[in-house]
């Protein structure tokens, strides 16, 4: 029996889906390799799809397609429709990863950074695009085969796509965990380093150990033995006449030493597709980091 939904055959739906995510991939690692000079596998898979593209086009496509002769609608529609699945997406991604994998708390006139004022009204003109443009091509591409030949492909596709989606959502969690762990080793870092007297403020001694964070685990350990360094050197400048001045630097010491085993462990422990996830995410450790902020702000 040939399933339906708003009319439309399901097995239509499906290839639009996986059609959709291809084209959105392709658009965001364009954009985002462009932006940042170096090629980026852009999107929350292993695979060449961006599953929002997908689900959101076909989405709207569905909601909006009776009124395909109405631009001012389309345009309405696709403004209202698009930033409500952006908000939704946004906040589930949050809840259940403990990171955004994007934010707009720097434009204007933005709400909870999830949607902006500005992203939406650019949705309106993509849905525009999306009914006179892309929706036609997506058609005709699919019409090109047979409906038998589709089938299989599809499943083979959806079967991979399922495989990679898990194999994604396991790495996703993972790095949440991870950067839980770093963040508790800074924090008791910063703490013992309050104990110190070298720095006045917490917040100092935080913007000091943000230098250790990097991208090139060869780099993070390169930052930490200069932090151990400066930390030392500063100990000496203001405790070196002091009688218990050598028991606190090796304290100092044992300390730093302790914080960059345990610190480059965790970095290690990131499999490829957790490594290709920060690559095409490079704020994902910064939003982990406001994120527990915020949640310690609300209790």
């Amino acid at each position: 029996m040939d399933l339906k939904v708003a009319g439309i055959s399901l097995y239509y739906i499906i290839n639009w889906f996986f059609i959709y995510s291809f084209l959105g991939w392709v658009w965001e690692s364009c954009y985002v390799s462009v932006k940042s000079k170096k090629p980026v596998n852009r999107g929350f898979i292993n695979g060449p799809f961006c599953t929002i593209y997908g689900f959101g086009a076909v989405s709207v496509y569905l909601i909006l397609k009776d009124f395909d002769q109405n631009l001012l609608v389309l345009y309405i529609g696709g403004v209202v429709v698009a930033t409500v699945l952006e908000f939704i997406t946004g906040w589930l991604m949050e809840t259940i990863f403990h990171t955004r994998w994007w934010d707009y708390s720097q434009k204007k006139f933005n709400l909870h950074g999830y949607i902006c004022l500005g992203s939406s009204l650019a949705w309106g003109i993509f849905t525009v695009l999306l009914f006179k443009v892309f929706q036609p091509f997506v058609e005709w591409l699919t019409n090109l085969y047979p409906v038998t030949i589709g089938t299989i492909a599809v499943s083979i596709v959806a079967v991979l796509y399922g495989a990679d989606f898990v194999t994604s959502a396991v790495a996703a969690f993972g790095i949440s965990k991870r950067f839980a762990r770093v963040e508790d080793m800074l924090e008791d870092l910063t703490a013992y380093l309050q104990t110190t007297k070298l720095y006045e403020t917490k917040e100092e001694i935080r913007d000091k150990l943000e230098e250790i964070r990097a991208f090139n685990l060869a780099d993070a350990a390169e930052k930490i033995g200069t932090k151990k360094s400066e930390f030392s050197q500063l100990l000496e400048e203001r405790f070196s006449l002091s009688e218990n001045y050598m028991e606190k630097k090796a304290e100092l010491e044992r300390r730093m030493d302790e914080f960059s085993d345990k610190y480059l462990s965790a970095r290690k422990k990131s499999n490829i597709v957790g490594k290709r996830m920060i690559h095409a995410y490079p704020g994902l450790r910064a939003e982990f980091r406001r994120h527990k902020e915020r949640k310690a702000k609300k209790h």
